[in-house]
């Protein structure tokens, strides 16, 4: 998995990220819980491969 930071759209509105549906946040609830589990692993396994200060 490849994660990318993407600059946010200054076109974009917080508008726009009201009018989610409930629907549409807990897509993106599981997306980031996902996200964050992954990152969870991927840090437990560098720091087995170095020491992190």
């Amino acid at each position: 998995m490849k994660l990318t930071l993407v600059k946010p759209d200054p076109s974009t509105s917080l508008e726009q990220d009201a009018a989610l549906t409930e629907a549409q946040k807990q897509f993106q609830m599981r997306n980031l819980k996902k996200m964050i589990r992954f990152m969870k692993a991927q840090l437990k396994r560098l720091e087995k491969e170095v020491t992190i200060d």
